[in-house]
């Protein structure tokens, strides 16, 4: 699949109006509702400003703009963005949640070894990549992730401009970066020269893992996302669509009484953008656990840095 080096489809968000939009690569705004001319709006006029236009936090709770939620831990920062991927309501997530589900690589034979033991995963995943050159090593596994499905491909793109919004903002608010979000000036150095068009490639993330939970009962155990061939300049973030589920952190190294206790439990719900940043897989594991209560199924697309 031949893409220009930015995304194909670029979204804004109108800042006031709440109305999703898409640009096509002719710097044409289009609404998702077309029969909608919005030409005189102001607030439409504000929004195709906004790669131009710096919104400070401050700015941004009392107008209740995308609300990033700081659910950091000590050396493990965290930000959470709820319910903004995927379309404008749950209808529209629910179909590309359903575009999702029908991918054709989905795997629900993958087995792995824990202390030697051969085990069944208790999920379905596929993976892909960008230009469907990265192979990439999971559960003791080596896996071929072909080329982004343009479903993916537009999920991609909404959360690494969601992403490159807040970061871009905070960096021209505060100097230095908050604690909490201790991002590398080589990425921010990535996410300047995304804005102007002049990095080759023009995106955060090469890969994605993509994991299917059917119901209450598929689970993914205690793991840090700390592969050798991840870049560490780069966060990690996870979009959900579907029921909510359980996201449970606990410390990598044990207490005083040799036990590793969850120290934190994060409800994911339809359309939310959590992003971690580094230390956090090195200091934090995290799960998802069997809830056998649920009978609704579960999309988590895990986008990565991969280094290439």
């Amino acid at each position: 699949m031949q893409r220009n080096n930015s995304c194909t489809a670029r979204f804004r968000q109108t800042t006031l109006a709440g109305l999703w939009q898409r640009e096509d690569d002719n710097g044409v705004q289009r609404e998702d509702d077309k029969n909608k001319s919005n030409s005189d709006d102001p607030n439409t006029s504000r929004a195709k400003k906004r790669s131009r236009i710096s919104v400070s936090p401050s700015l941004r709770s009392s107008i209740n703009i995308l609300p990033w939620e700081d659910i950091s831990l000590p050396n493990g920062p965290m930000h959470l963005l709820r319910g903004c991927i995927g379309g404008q309501n749950s209808h529209e997530r629910r179909l590309t949640r359903e575009a999702l589900t029908s991918l054709p690589d989905w795997n629900e034979n993958v087995k792995f070894k824990i202390f030697g033991k051969e085990c069944q995963m208790r999920r379905r995943i596929c993976q892909y990549s960008t230009g469907g050159k990265i192979k990439y090593s999971y559960s003791g596994q080596h896996f071929d992730a072909p080329e982004f499905p343009e479903v993916l491909y537009d999920v991609k793109c909404k959360a690494e401009k969601l992403i490159r919004d807040y970061i871009l903002d905070l960096a021209m608010d505060e100097t230095p970066l908050p604690t909490n979000l201790p991002i590398r000036s080589e990425f921010i150095h990535l996410l300047q020269s995304m804005e102007t068009g002049t990095e080759a490639g023009g995106e955060i993330f090469n890969y994605c893992l993509c994991n299917h939970y059917r119901t209450g009962e598929d689970s993914m155990g205690y793991h840090a996302d700390d592969e050798a061939t991840l870049d560490r300049t780069a966060p990690i973030a996870s979009v959900s669509f579907g029921i909510t589920r359980s996201f449970d952190i606990r410390p990598r190294k044990k207490t005083s009484d040799g036990k590793k206790s969850r120290v934190a439990r994060v409800a994911l719900g339809d359309g939310d953008l959590l992003l971690m940043l580094s230390p956090m897989q090195q200091h934090y594991e995290h799960a998802i656990p069997m809830e056998k209560r649920l009978s609704g199924e579960r999309i988590n697309l895990t986008f990565r840095r991969i280094k290439t």
